[in-house]
C-alpha cells in the first residue's frame, strides 16, 4: 500500500535530515555561513535603528516637532522669513489643532531676522521666538542643546539665548545687573525699526555645528511680539504627535481642519538633512545585506552541490525504486531548509544578544552638529521576520539548481556512476 501524501513528505523530511546529520562537516560550514551573515546583517539593522530614531528623536524633540503648519506660501520665502505670511496663535485657533485625533501639543513660535548688540558691538542673528510652557511638550529636548545657562522661560519673559560664538563676537556675558544686557533690533511687521532690551539667559553653541546654526537664538514669544508688533501671531506652529506611524494621517487631518490656507509640513520636508541621512543609511545597508546573504547562500549552494556529487548512485537507487523526480528535487530543498532554519534562528539570537550588549554598554555617537546621542538598538519583529524571510527565500532558490541536476540524472547513469 502506498504511503498517503502527509506520510510521503514526512518521509522525505527524516530522509532529509539523516542526510544533513550524516555530512556533519559540510552541514556545519554551511550552517556557520548562514549564522555569521544573519547575525551580522540582523546586527546592523538593530544599530542603525537605533541611530536613526536617535536622530529622529534629536530632530523632532529639540528643534522642528513632527509637524509644522505655516500660512500658504510661506515655506516657499522660508529663508526670507517673511512676516506678513502670519497666521493666529490665540487658544482657539490652537484648539482646533489639538483637538485633531493623534496631536499631543502644539506650540506657537516666530522665526525673523534682527541685530543683536551690547553697545559699540552689533551682529546679525537668526531668531525663533518660542512659547516655553508650550514649547517644552513639543520639543521637550530643546535645552539639552544648551552649554551654560537656562532656556527662555515663563519667568523670564525678556530672556534671550544666543549661541557662545555670537555672545562672545558682541560681548554678552551672562551675569547680575547691565552685565548681562543685550538689546535686538529688528524691522517689525510694516518695516518700521524697532528695538527690546533683553538678558542673556543660556548659551547654545554646539562644538562642530554649522555655520547658520551659530548664528541662531532663541527669544520669549510675547517679547518677540512686542518688538515685532505682532500681538496674538506667530508663523509658525509646531505639533507633537503621540504615534510618529501615523503622522501622514495626522497631517491630512489637520489640514482638512485648518483649510486651504493653511500648509502642513511633515518633520522629513524640515529635517530634510536627518531625513535625506536615513534614507541612505537605509539603502548602504540593503546593499551590504545582499552581498552578506549571498557570500552566505554561496555556502549552501556548496554544500548542496557537493551533496548531488557524492550521493549520485544513491540517487540513482532511489528513481530507480520509482521515487519521482519532483520528490528528488523536494529533498534537496528540504534539505537546504534545515540547514538555513537550524543556523538562521540561532544567528538571531546571536544578534539579539549583541544588541542587549550594545544596550547596556550606553555607547554614543556625535549627531550633526555636535550633539552627543545615546545609541539604543531596536529591533522590530517585522525586522527579524524580514531578514528570515530574505534568507530562507534565498536558500530556497539557491537550492533549486542543485536539486533539479539531481532529479534530472537517469537511474543508468547514476547506478554506473563511480
Amino acid at each position: 500500500m502506498a504511503p498517503t501524501k502527509p506520510l510521503l513528505w514526512l518521509q522525505l523530511l527524516r530522509v532529509a535530515a539523516r542526510n544533513v546529520a550524516s555530512h556533519k562537516r559540510r552541514s556545519a560550514l554551511a550552517a556557520l555561513a548562514v549564522l555569521l551573515g544573519v547575525t551580522a546583517v540582523t546586527g546592523m539593522r538593530g544599530v542603525l535603528n537605533g541611530v536613526q530614531r536617535s536622530l529622529r528623536s534629536e530632530a523632532i524633540e529639540s528643534q522642528v516637532g513632527a509637524l509644522q503648519v505655516h500660512r500658504a506660501g510661506y515655506m516657499a520665502q522660508v529663508f526670507g522669513t517673511p512676516l506678513d505670511l502670519d497666521l493666529p496663535t490665540d487658544d482657539a485657533f490652537l484648539k482646533r489643532i489639538e483637538d485633531v485625533p493623534n496631536v499631543v501639543a502644539v506650540a506657537p513660535r516666530i522665526q525673523f531676522g534682527g541685530m543683536v548688540s551690547t553697545g559699540d558691538l552689533t551682529t546679525f542673528v537668526m531668531l525663533q521666538a518660542i512659547d516655553p510652557p508650550r514649547e517644552a511638550l513639543v520639543c521637550p529636548k530643546r535645552g539639552e542643546r544648551l552649554t551654560d545657562g537656562t532656556l527662555v522661560s515663563a519667568q523670564q519673559a525678556d530672556g534671550l539665548v544666543l549661541s557662545a560664538e555670537l555672545a562672545r563676537r558682541i560681548g554678552a556675558r551672562r551675569g547680575p545687573g547691565d552685565q548681562g544686557r543685550v538689546a535686538v533690533l529688528t524691522n517689525d511687521k510694516d518695516g518700521s525699526l524697532n528695538a527690546v532690551d533683553t538678558r542673556l539667559t543660556g548659551l547654545n553653541g554646539l562644538p562642530r555645528s554649522p555655520g547658520l546654526e551659530k548664528r541662531l537664538g532663541v527669544i520669549g514669544l510675547s517679547h518677540a511680539q512686542a518688538l515685532l508688533r505682532m500681538p496674538g501671531r506667530g508663523t509658525e506652529i509646531a505639533i507633537s504627535v503621540k504615534d510618529l506611524s501615523q503622522i501622514e494621517q495626522t497631517r491630512a487631518a489637520v489640514a482638512t481642519v485648518l483649510g486651504k490656507d493653511y500648509q502642513v509640513s511633515t518633520w522629513r520636508e524640515l529635517a530634510k538633512m536627518v531625513a535625506d541621512a536615513t534614507d541612505l543609511q537605509d539603502k548602504v545597508l540593503l546593499l551590504i545585506t545582499v552581498v552578506l546573504l549571498v557570500v552566505a547562500l554561496v555556502g549552501v549552494v556548496n554544500t548542496m552541490l557537493m551533496s548531488v556529487l557524492e550521493r549520485t548512485r544513491e540517487i540513482g537507487v532511489m528513481l530507480a525504486l520509482g521515487m519521482r523526480r519532483s520528490q528528488i528535487v523536494a529533498l534537496f530543498i528540504m534539505e537546504s531548509a534545515l540547514i538555513t532554519i537550524g543556523s538562521a534562528l540561532p544567528g538571531m539570537v546571536v544578534a539579539r544578544l549583541l544588541l542587549v550588549w550594545v544596550e547596556a554598554a550606553g555607547l554614543s555617537f556625535q549627531a550633526p552638529g555636535g550633539g552627543l546621542l545615546v545609541l539604543h538598538p531596536e529591533l522590530s519583529a517585522t525586522d527579524a521576520i524580514a531578514v528570515l524571510a530574505a534568507v530562507l527565500v534565498g536558500s530556497l532558490a539557491a537550492s533549486i539548481f542543485p536539486a533539479r541536476h539531481a532529479a534530472a540524472l537517469r537511474p543508468v547513469q547514476a547506478l554506473s556512476h563511480l
